[in-house]
């Protein structure tokens, strides 16, 4: 499985090598090496803990990490490839779609702006993205879950993908900016990703913006919500842990609620991301099974062992 996902994070770089030259993006290489000293000293240590000091926990947990920076890299070049090249936007049509569901987005920005210790709880939880993804690692590969901390990895990146190319078909500028909204229309409320995003996209679109540097690279991408995505992913693999499980659903659940506001994001946005979640963890969960099948991979007991529970594990 180990080399299975490095031959994917080979076919995003790839992949998104060949879109930034069709587009005609250069990418700043000096950005690239704090990255990739990263992951290769990841891998190091997870190699050294697979095979001279065997810990299958920590080996596992230090690969996925180096796994997740490597893939969220190429990812992000790949998004900002995707956007250099979009067509029409489609902000018309979400906005048209939530009203069509009767859903009222200016409400919910009034409720929260009404309510500013509520739209601050939701900034946290939105903001926390992040510091889960390392989490979320650590809690399956220390707590023995080390196929679901592979096949975590794995949704995260089919996920990261469709996603980008979705994004590719139907690109949006977010409702804040189609809306023509200003601070002053929300003044208790401080929403992270407004605007943080409108003149890299806007650059990328119109052909100012030509290099690409991973240092100061923004969430660009309107639909589908990858933060919905990786919300319904954390409480999925949250939940096989029953120490984070509750404390996964309650931050989760806010971090989905917060998109909206904090991500400018159109309410169509938020639930393409989850259902595209869904479909990465049945995908994940199918494909992890297959290949350990395939590996004959041997059962070896957690620790701490999660109420009795053995687990399987495979080598990393």
């Amino acid at each position: 499985m180990r080399a299975r996902l490095w031959l994917l994070i080979l076919a995003a770089a790839v992949l998104a090598a060949a879109w930034m030259c069709a587009a005609g993006l250069a990418l700043d290489a000096a950005s690239t090496l704090l990255p990739a000293v990263s992951c290769a000293g990841l891998e190091v240590l997870a190699t050294f803990y697979a095979t001279r000091r065997p810990d299958p926990r920590l080996a596992v947990s230090l690969s996925c990490v180096a796994q997740i920076i490597a893939f969220s890299a190429c990812a992000a070049l790949l998004s900002y490839a995707v956007a250099a090249t979009g067509g029409p936007l489609w902000d018309d049509t979400f906005l048209a779609l939530d009203r069509s569901l009767g859903l009222d987005w200016l409400a919910y920005l009034h409720g929260l702006n009404d309510r500013p210790w509520l739209g601050s709880a939701l900034s946290l939880a939105y903001r926390s993205l992040m510091p889960q993804m390392i989490l979320v690692v650590v809690v399956l590969g220390f707590g023995g879950r080390l196929n679901a901390a592979r096949e975590f990895v794995l949704a995260f990146m089919i996920a990261g993908l469709v996603t980008i190319l979705l994004s590719a078909l139907m690109p949006a500028m977010a409702i804040f900016v189609h809306l023509g909204l200003q601070p002053d229309d929300f003044p208790r409320l401080n929403p992270t990703a407004a605007y943080a995003h409108l003149a890299d996209l806007s650059g990328l679109r119109d052909g100012t913006l030509r290099s690409v540097t991973l240092d100061r690279i923004e969430g660009i991408i309107t639909f589908p919500s990858f933060h919905a995505a990786l919300g319904v992913l954390f409480i999925r693999y949250f939940w096989i842990s029953w120490i984070a499980r509750w404390p996964g659903l309650a931050l989760n659940a806010m971090m989905i609620a917060s998109t909206p506001i904090d991500g400018g994001h159109y309410f169509v946005d938020v639930g393409a991301g989850a259902v595209i979640a869904i479909l990465a963890i049945v995908a994940a969960g199918f494909l992890g099974r297959s290949a350990r099948n395939a590996a004959g991979l041997r059962k070896v007991p957690a620790w701490p062992a999660a109420r009795g529970e053995g687990v399987a594990a495979h080598g990393s």
